[in-house]
């Protein structure tokens, strides 16, 4: 399975992380998708492997709709930023939502689903 930019048309290789070290791995096929939750349906549908964030996939790989292959083969952790407007005193509101979305997000790198 290919996954194009929905902007760019750009195809995104599948990557990996093996021994520390960064590994690209070009995927030929006959179907193209740009929208992630086409990527996911097809993949359910076994047109092909795929390689997408865990909350994409979460619920299939619960359910056993998907499956994980080349588990011992990682896709590199991708940078989550949370930006907002540059204050001496961050407003309590962000403050929490900031805090809520590292818990979020520490949970899901670790494996939980909720």
């Amino acid at each position: 399975m290919n996954y194009q930019s929905p902007s760019s048309g750009r195809t995104f290789d599948f990557e990996f992380s093996v021994d520390g070290r960064l590994r690209t791995l070009p995927m030929r096929s006959r179907v193209s998708v740009n929208n992630a939750d086409a990527y996911v349906a097809a993949c359910r549908a076994g047109l092909g492997l795929i390689q997408a964030p865990h909350y994409h996939v979460a619920a299939g790989l619960v359910d056993g709709s998907l499956r994980q292959v080349l588990g011992e083969w990682l896709p590199p952790s991708l940078p989550l930023h949370a930006v907002y407007p540059s204050q001496r005193q961050l407003s309590p509101r962000v403050r929490v939502f900031v805090d809520w979305l590292v818990e979020l997000f520490g949970r899901q790198a670790a494996g939980e689903t909720q």
